[in-house]
């Protein structure tokens, strides 16, 4: 089965989502520490820490997700495929940009025959494999 036109685009997207999350993880890193902890009061620096920490915690998820989505979906794996619906309902929270690109994206990787090519990839890479032993 001949690979769909559209998935170097979803590619690009989950690497470039990821690399967009770093980069919200490195200015969160830059907000928080050393000298922005400095300055806060001593009742609200318990609050600040959990806050920052549950950001940081969020973004890290987001661009774990991503990177896999992006290699299965290179790799032409069906849980790429998975991955990739996960990580482009997480972006639609991301607007404006975000949100439509994940509309897209879900639109596209939820179609019949992109579904059929990853389930007919994996299924080929199963009998390959199985020959080879």
């Amino acid at each position: 089965m001949k690979k769909p036109d559209l998935l170097v685009l979803v590619i690009v997207w989950e690497l470039l989502s990821a690399f967009m999350a770093l980069m919200g993880l490195l200015a969160v890193a830059i907000v928080a520490f050393p000298d922005a902890t400095a300055s806060m009061w001593a009742s609200a620096l318990p609050g600040f820490i959990f806050a920052i920490s549950i950001v940081v915690l969020i973004l890290l998820s987001y661009i774990i997700i991503s990177v896999i989505a992006a290699v299965g979906i290179i790799k032409n794996r069906d849980w790429g495929r998975v991955m990739g619906i996960v990580q482009a309902a997480l972006s639609i929270f991301a607007a404006p940009v975000g949100t439509v690109a994940g509309i897209l994206i879900l639109v596209y990787l939820l179609r019949p025959d992109v579904e059929g090519y990853f389930k007919s990839s994996a299924a080929s890479g199963y009998h390959e494999e199985n020959i080879a032993r």
